[in-house]
């Protein structure tokens, strides 16, 4: 009788079982009529962490919503969207919260940032603290900011250029874009006296790249698997290598340290030049903790520093990224180049670099003048449609049932997503996707136009967009302004330009070498 009592309980248990994880997922579930992007997908998230490994999802996803429609099931609980009224923006402008892929991937000190925060109540009253410095208009009218450029761009990349231009020498410019971006928003962030030199100090470049970039070959663990690579580490299993975590951790004080000194020269009181506010830090600092407290003490160190690692990190790695490709292309199309470059000449003063000058901030053409170039912007438009930087999923939460891609009756829990890079190469929107083509930005009816930017994703949309978005287009276009004021460019050799398939994408290669000529 026991015996019997016990295969019943067994078999009623593998019946639950079969339907709660097979049966009602494949057959009953409201995500059971999305399309599957493999037969697996309904009831075992196996496919697309097989994408991710392999990294074929972002390209994968694009051919299946091509074949399959605006949603695809790619998960259990897992769809992607690729539509603007009943996706992106009822999705992202409508306030669905970040699950913990956010976390895992990018919180730093253990602790939340701005980009991982999963709540947007909590995320609005933190952002308030730095969003009015990060405003177009608070960043176009930066002294700061212009003597960020000044130093930078003015007197230390161009003149680097200049040389190499003049002894015929490629210049790798993956990392000195790297370089050039991440040194002009620290001494913005930060203020002139605890800015970095990436560009001229190769040791100190070297250690903050390599530390810095060597966790992505790892990211398939860090972010989806965090639990199993903390646990096989108690036991001396270490997927993401100590040496690597040791590196990335060396960043994180580099990082930690100038909140520390900044947070000082903030607390002595003195007097700081235009030059030296530390603009972005300033803020935050005031906004979550104390001026006035004892070094290394004051409140919510860990959090602001957390905060600023995401913004200083952010503005090099993208910015990199959508600059090289902007150099790529335009040294694939000099006729472009050449119509940069006409352009160019009608501002007033011209940027022209005149070699052993230094540069003072009035000799600097204004930056709202560069921000009006619509050819500039059309490139640079194009550049990030079709190399986005973060052409990956963009995961949110369903908070109520909704209806997403056509598909009605979501349920709360689920997790949504879409990808820029599927959004940017809808043949529907953008005619010829996988061309480079600037002049769609340019030539476009104004209906064409304004479904461009409707379903254009570079910088995300909604409440949490990218908050260095005119940090971005501010310093990337003073640098295209000045290099093709003074320079025209040619590709020397590269390696695998080819963006890699991920969250985050830069060329696979991580090389490309241009030599630069002087034009009169």
């Amino acid at each position: 009788m026991e015996l019997h009592l016990y295969y019943a309980i067994a078999l009623f248990g593998t019946i639950a079982a079969v339907f709660k994880f097979i049966l009602y997922p494949a057959f009953f579930s409201p995500l059971a009529e999305i399309p599957n992007a493999h037969w697996s997908c309904c009831f075992s998230p196996i496919w697309i962490f097989w994408m991710r490994w392999t990294k074929q999802e972002n390209s994968r996803i694009y051919e299946l919503h091509l074949a399959k429609g605006p949603a695809i099931r790619l998960a259990p609980s897992l769809v992607s969207v690729n539509s603007y009224e009943d996706g992106l923006k009822k999705i992202y402008h409508g306030g669905f919260p970040k699950p913990e892929f956010y976390f895992n991937g990018f919180a730093v000190y253990g602790t939340d940032n701005l980009f991982t925060i999963k709540d947007n109540q909590t995320h609005s009253t933190q952002k308030k603290a730095l969003s009015s410095c990060f405003t177009k208009s608070s960043v176009m009218s930066s002294q700061t900011a212009r003597g960020s450029s000044r130093d930078i761009l003015f007197n230390r990349v161009l003149p680097l250029i200049h040389k190499t231009a003049t002894e015929d020498k490629p210049i790798e410019v993956m990392d000195l874009t790297y370089a050039y971006l991440l040194d002009t928003f620290v001494q913005w962030q930060f203020g002139r006296s605890l800015a970095s030199n990436m560009v001229e100090n190769e040791k100190e470049r070297r250690f903050y790249f390599d530390g810095f970039l060597g966790v992505a070959e790892y990211t398939f663990w860090q972010y989806y698997f965090p639990r199993l690579v903390t646990m096989l580490q108690k036991f001396g299993v270490y997927l993401i290598p100590k040496s690597v975590q040791s590196a990335f951790e060396g960043v994180e004080n580099w990082n930690l340290e100038k909140c520390d000194q900044a947070q000082q020269l903030l607390a002595s009181g003195k007097q700081l030049s235009v030059d030296d506010q530390p603009v972005a830090f300033e803020p935050a600092l005031k906004g979550m903790s104390e001026v006035n407290s004892k070094p290394k003490m004051y409140p919510h160190r860990l959090r602001l520093a957390s905060d600023m690692f995401s913004l200083n990190s952010g503005a090099f790695e993208t910015s990199g990224n959508t600059s090289t490709y902007l150099l790529y292309e335009l040294s694939r199309h000099p006729e472009w180049q050449t119509k940069l470059r006409e352009e160019l000449l009608g501002l007033n003063p011209p940027l022209r670099h005149v070699p052993g000058k230094l540069v003072e901030v009035g000799d600097i053409t204004n930056p709202q003048d560069i921000d009006k170039l619509p050819i500039l912007q059309a490139v640079l438009m194009e550049t990030l449609r079709l190399w986005p930087s973060v052409p990956g999923g963009q995961p949110r939460v369903v908070p109520r049932p909704c209806t997403l891609g056509g598909y009605h009756n979501i349920p709360v829990g689920t997790t949504v997503q879409s990808y820029a890079s599927v959004l940017h190469r809808m043949p529907d929107v953008f005619p010829e996707p996988l061309n480079w083509k600037p002049e769609r930005w340019l030539e476009s009816s104004p209906e064409q136009l304004a479904l461009m930017k409707k379903y254009f994703w570079g910088f995300g949309s909604g409440g949490r967009m990218c908050l260095g978005i005119h940090f971005a287009y501010y310093s990337i276009k003073y640098f295209f302004a000045s290099v093709y004021s003074n320079f025209t460019t040619t590709i020397h050799d590269h390696g695998d330009m080819e963006a890699s398939d991920g969250y985050l994408a830069g060329p696979k290669g991580h090389r490309l070498e241009l030599k630069f000529h002087l034009v009169e």
